[in-house]
């Protein structure tokens, strides 16, 4: 039998904002600037579960898109736990909300964890227009990901390197603050979580970040593929999920980046699909 492989961060978007982007509000500028060209692609469930097969991956988790208002979050989310329950040995729907709105907003997320929601995510503080330094806002969130024991995805950039869209002001320093302030919680740090990984050779950051995960999303946009073994060793390779933030790279790609930094590794098939099958409670032999 072939090893798991599991894709713990991809997006998928719902058919308006796919087939007709001009139709989007203009408050979500996010979405404007990076789809509004038709240069970044967007794929369906169709055509995602064909490059699935034909790239030997068996499951991936699906994140909406960091919608701005509520009304895009609940249309994301709506669409994702629909096709994940089209396809539920597949596909892991996460939920997205904002956490600046309130009680709306944690009355969005509680909605769709009572339908299935596997996780709550990506939030994006940058474009979500949210401080996840501020209590008020955050704790409420924190609560609910620890109520019903689900992973919390916030998007985390490295703080030097070159600039791109989405790269944002939460750097491996403020979203260390955050994690401190939320023990109960699981967090997902995408994108490497900025490179907090290699902090955790201090001591107290390796007890802060016991609940702490990393992904790769987008790792050969960022990193040598020598990043899979670096970031195993210092955080521990329990830790470590592989993914991709596919569609924006495709599975050829993200795959062999992978494979050759995980070559003879002793936990290549926990990192590619073993640890996020604990994580996500996905039945496996």
């Amino acid at each position: 039998m072939c090893p798991l492989v599991i894709d713990s961060h991809t997006h998928l978007f719902p058919p308006r904002a796919r087939e007709r982007p001009s139709s989007i509000s203009e408050e979500e500028l996010a979405f404007h600037l990076m789809f509004a060209d038709g240069k970044q692609r967007m794929v369906t469930p169709e055509e995602m579960l064909g490059e699935m097969d034909e790239c030997g991956v068996d499951a991936a988790v699906l994140c909406p898109f960091p919608w701005f208002t509520l009304e895009q979050c609940a249309e994301n989310n709506d669409y994702l736990m629909e096709t994940a329950r089209s396809h539920p040995a597949r596909f892991l729907p996460f939920a997205v909300t904002n956490p600046r709105f309130g009680r709306e907003a944690i009355r969005e997320a509680r909605r769709c964890l009572e339908a299935g929601a596997k996780g709550i995510g990506e939030l994006h503080a940058q474009p979500q227009g949210f401080d996840p330094l501020d209590e008020e806002i955050m704790q409420p969130l924190a609560g609910l990901a620890a109520e019903y024991g689900v992973p919390l995805l916030i998007h985390v950039n490295e703080p030097v390197g070159h600039i791109y869209p989405g790269k944002g002001p939460v750097t491996p320093e403020v979203i260390f603050r955050v994690v401190k302030r939320h023990p109960e919680v699981k967090f997902i740090l995408p994108h490497w979580g900025g490179g907090l990984p290699f902090y955790e050779l201090m001591p107290e950051v390796a007890e802060a970040c016991a609940d702490v995960y990393y992904d790769s999303a987008a790792s050969p946009f960022l990193y040598r593929p020598q990043i899979y073994r670096l970031a195993a060793a210092a955080a521990g390779s329990h830790k470590i999920l592989f993914a991709t933030d596919y569609p924006l790279l495709p599975y050829p790609r993200t795959l062999a980046d992978a494979r050759a930094g995980l070559e003879g590794h002793p936990s290549a098939e926990e990192i590619m699909g073993g640890n996020a099958a604990r994580l996500f409670r996905v039945p496996h032999d």
